[in-house]
């Protein structure tokens, strides 16, 4: 049954590879690097999945769990000449040892005392960076040179762009990314997650280790973000810009309005984090709002569905899918 299990995940993710790659040979440049960060943010709204729709976890602070990924995989290519993709494993690694001592102090907290600690990790970013401004480069960060396309890779379909050569170089990482995921969701370790989430004493008593089960969730989170963390720096730049508060707070934002409980929720709500501030620019645009509002009307429409989400359909646009699917069987 396992086997057949890993058969269908293999051809769900050959199936969404196939669509983002052929997406990526028929759009333009610019919808090609927004396509390429829905990718990124994709990754990066799975360690929410995992961590809190999962194991039922909150963090506030995956953004600074993406910007270890991202510094280190910058720090790898320019002080010891690695390529771009020997770099992201040894990112991924790294956010993994990051997630294991995280972890170690989330198994003892819970609910806002947890929140909190991720959120005050999060907002210490920039104060590192400025700290250790000959490593890190301070405000302005590390710009990174990740190379060109490989020449097979040219010579099969032509002249490859920088947002298209970014989104090609984004796909395979997705791609494995949500393999991992599709058999994590079903396996005896997706099982313990949800179990602990429901309920810990319950868990604890069919044999579940509490304690061990969240610092895993945070160690396979962490990596997940690190992964999102070092393909974000694909843009070229590595910096608390890249990384800022926000960035955690829209991971968040993406994981809710798509639904936290489900990995096609996960990559919902990366297309309405990405595009949603393009879709609001196009309706509003013949409205003539004043700078102080059309700056601002993006945030405030996601935030408006955030609280509509959560007091109307919890689940979020995947769940409520998948509610209406099963109401109709």
């Amino acid at each position: 049954m396992f086997k057949h299990l890993q058969t269908g995940n293999a051809l769900k993710t050959v199936i969404f590879f196939t669509i983002i790659f052929y997406l990526g040979k028929i759009l333009d440049p610019y919808n090609q690097g927004q396509l390429s960060v829905v990718l990124m943010y994709f990754v990066g709204i799975l360690s929410i999945t995992f961590l809190t729709g999962l194991s039922g976890q909150i963090s506030l602070g995956q953004g600074a769990l993406m910007a270890v990924g991202g510094y280190t995989c910058a720090l790898v290519v320019l002080n010891l000449g690695l390529n771009y993709w020997q770099s992201i494993i040894i990112a991924v690694l790294a956010s993994l040892v990051a997630g294991w001592i995280l972890g170690i102090t989330a198994a003892r907290l819970s609910g806002p005392y947890l929140a909190g600690t991720t959120l005050v990790i999060a907002l210490a970013i920039p104060s590192l960076a400025n700290r250790f401004e000959s490593v890190f480069g301070g405000d302005v960060g590390l710009s990174v040179d990740f190379g060109n396309p490989p020449e097979w890779l040219s010579s099969a379909i032509g002249e490859i762009g920088y947002e298209q050569w970014q989104l090609f170089a984004t796909l395979p990482f997705a791609s494995i990314a949500l393999y991992l995921a599709l058999n994590l969701f079903k396996s005896r370790t997706g099982r313990s997650w949800r179990a602990v989430r429901d309920h810990e004493i319950a868990a604890s008593l069919t044999g579940v280790n509490v304690q061990r089960i969240k610092i895993f969730t945070f160690v396979v989170a962490s990596g997940f973000a690190g992964l999102a963390g070092a393909l974000y720096g694909l843009r070229g730049i590595v910096g608390p810009s890249v990384y800022p508060i926000s960035l955690s707070l829209a991971l968040l934002t993406g994981a809710v309005l798509g639904g936290l409980r489900s990995i096609g929720g996960a990559f919902i709500g990366a297309v309405l984090v990405v595009f949603l501030p393009d879709l609001i620019e196009a309706i509003s645009g013949s409205w003539e709002l004043a700078p102080q509002i059309s700056n601002y009307l993006p945030a405030m429409v996601a935030g408006i569905l955030l609280i509509l989400t959560v007091v109307l359909n919890p689940a979020g646009v995947a769940g409520g899918l998948h509610q209406h699917k099963s109401r109709h069987k």
